[in-house]
């Protein structure tokens, strides 16, 4: 199957047109969405209207839902465990997932793999999202810098930098990820969850988190999009960083999103 697809940069996203993704694919359009994925690593299926079970249905045919853990920020759409509504009001507040790049759910194992974002309720205007490719910013290293971080692994936690590494949302992965389909690499950084390198302390550690995190969001490697009524966009957390822009107010803005663990 041939998907009817319109890249958005060189390195990442497209968007996909003449799906309807309110019944589960059948394998041949599994089949070729995760060929997407791998190409793209970022697919915005446009003219959707998915409820949060359907939402949640989709996601689990490609993996096994991330079931979010109790946290005064996090709502439930229709009471569904599986998916979040990440919400702001008209009269601002927190915008979830705000404040900083990073990728879903790097602090446990099995760690995230697609996060499906589906648009309810948008401003007029703001509230774009940030993409960037980690394959892109590694195929950018020099080589000696890639065979550096190919022996090196990072401590992501929940609670994140600057405060006591989580006693059971802290895990050690790789720095540099290999894609079991293209055989890509991909650096698997983030400055919102990792506390530092292994092996070494935070403040070691800084001068070299902050610094890929700056390669990592070069103009080059990134997309910023712009919702639309009926956007549902899928990413890949293992080979991008995402940044919710918060720069709006005087409107409401409502998501949907189920996150997947990686498949064993």
């Amino acid at each position: 199957m041939t998907l009817n697809t319109q890249a958005i940069t060189p390195h990442l996203g497209a968007f996909v047109c003449g799906l309807d993704l309110s019944r589960q694919p059948d394998a041949a359009l599994r089949d070729a969405l995760e060929d997407a994925m791998a190409r793209h690593l970022v697919l915005v299926i446009q003219d959707q209207d998915l409820s949060p079970a359907q939402l949640r249905d989709l996601a689990l045919t490609f993996a096994p839902p991330h079931l979010h853990h109790a946290d005064d920020n996090v709502h439930f759409a229709d009471g569904l465990p599986e998916v979040l509504e990440l919400r702001r009001d008209a009269e601002g507040g927190h915008l979830f997932g705000g404040g900083g790049w990073h990728a879903d759910v790097t602090f446990q194992k099995p760690a995230g793999y697609f996060s499906f974002l589906h648009a309810r309720v948008l401003p007029p205007v703001g509230g774009d999202t940030g993409f960037a490719s980690t394959v892109a910013a590694f195929n950018a290293l020099s080589p000696g810098m890639q065979a550096m971080l190919r022996g090196m692994s990072a401590v992501h936690s929940y609670d994140g930098p600057d405060r006591p590494e989580h006693k059971t949302l802290t895990v050690t992965h790789p720095v540099v990820r290999k894609h079991s389909m293209t055989g890509a690499e991909g650096l698997y950084l983030n400055t919102m969850f990792v506390t530092r390198f292994d092996g070494m302390t935070p403040e070691e550690s800084q001068p070299l988190l902050l610094w890929l995190e700056a390669h990592m969001t070069r103009m080059e490697f990134t997309l910023r999009l712009r919702w639309q009524p009926g956007h549902l966009v899928i990413w890949d957390n293992r080979f991008t960083l995402h940044y919710p822009s918060n720069d709006f107010s005087g409107h409401p803005r409502r998501m949907i999103r189920c996150a997947t663990l990686e498949p064993n």
